[in-house]
């Protein structure tokens, strides 16, 4: 009557197989290198910078600007105090004359 190692052996094996299982499973299909383009034939997709290279604090002040007037807008973060302020290219006029650019 003594104890059963195999139980817990099991236990530890199958616990490992599946963790190995669900890194396979849900590891990133590409790696995360950060913003994918940059610089001025950078692809956005539908979205454009309206601000580029500008401050937190002026890039936020924009964004709410824009927000407050009704258009969508995004911050792109860039470096560690550097943002673009995007916008969808059908606001881009609008957006840039209440820049007052």
């Amino acid at each position: 009557m003594g104890f059963d190692f195999s139980v817990p052996i099991t236990a530890f094996v199958m616990a490992g197989l599946l963790a190995v299982i669900v890194r396979w499973v849900f590891r990133p299909s590409h790696p995360r290198t950060g913003r994918p383009d940059q610089g001025p034939n950078a692809d956005l997709g539908l979205l454009t910078p309206v601000l580029r290279s500008a401050s937190r604090s002026s890039a936020v002040r924009a964004k709410d600007r824009l927000s407050a007037a009704g258009i969508r807008c995004s911050l792109s973060r860039l470096e560690v105090d550097r943002y673009d302020l995007l916008v969808f290219r059908p606001d881009l006029e609008r957006a840039s004359e209440l820049l007052g650019g």
